[in-house]
């Protein structure tokens, strides 16, 4: 199980929200690239890295900072979302060396984009499904469609992707617990390596993913922010198993 830390960037600050709500912001670090050095201090090997303000205008907004932390920590794996929904943007972050990109809202509204993407990129696009009652939600969240998780994945099945992340956004940033049981169904459907993510509060609920034997990571957030979660504890915990 690998836990990863996110960075979520609003208007040049890392900030967390409650169920994706753009409004419940609540700022950690004025600088995100603090916020990376001390997990990355704290043992990590991979940050999670959201870009509100581009998630909701369909545009990389917070560039120059997130390319900052990329400069500054070469050899920390980067995923990177939001704001991702031209071909020439993802050719800009993978020239400047990110890792991962997620494309979640373009994989339901520029299927032949992200077609394009996965097939120019092998490996390195995740697919981001972000899900309210078991349907996908696109444009930070603020739009629901009709379309489930299953039928993405069917769709997309025979392209070269990396991961899949998947997320319950009405566990997002409530530290009340992930949908294990959800994720683990769409981990077993679809097996393309899956991440967990929205409402990991402690180190049991991470046992608790890792015990499906189908998910490889879970993004956490509000959880290390809060203290509820220790990082060093957990990445020591599953180095010992």
């Amino acid at each position: 199980m690998l836990p990863i830390p996110a960075i979520d960037i609003q208007s040049g600050k890392c900030v967390r929200l409650k169920m994706g709500n753009l409004d419940s912001a609540k700022i950690y670090y004025e600088n995100p690239l603090e916020a990376a050095e001390f997990w990355i201090e704290k043992g990590t090997k991979r940050l999670h890295i959201v870009d509100l303000d581009g998630a909701l205008k369909g545009a990389s907004v917070n560039f120059s900072v997130i390319l900052e932390i990329r400069n500054s920590f070469p050899d920390i794996e980067i995923q990177l979302g939001g704001g991702i929904r031209s071909f020439e943007t993802v050719e800009s972050y993978v020239k400047n060396k990110i890792d991962f990109l997620i494309l979640g809202s373009a994989a339901i509204k520029n299927k032949a984009f992200f077609k394009e993407a996965c097939t120019n990129y092998p490996n390195q696009i995740i697919l981001g499904l972000d899900a309210k009652k078991g349907f996908i939600s696109t444009e930070a969240w603020t739009e629901s469609s009709k379309i489930r998780a299953e039928d993405l994945i069917n769709e997309y099945s025979s392209l070269p992707i990396n991961s899949i992340i998947y997320t319950d956004i009405s566990k997002d940033g409530m530290l009340e617990g992930p949908n294990v049981e959800e994720t683990q169904e769409l981990a077993d459907f679809s097996n393309i390596p899956t991440i967990a993510s929205g409402g990991v509060r402690n180190l049991n609920d991470l046992i608790k993913l890792e015990k499906t034997k189908k998910i490889f990571g879970a993004i956490c957030g509000r959880a290390l922010y809060e203290g509820t979660l220790d990082l060093e504890e957990a990445m020591n915990f599953f180095k010992k198993k």
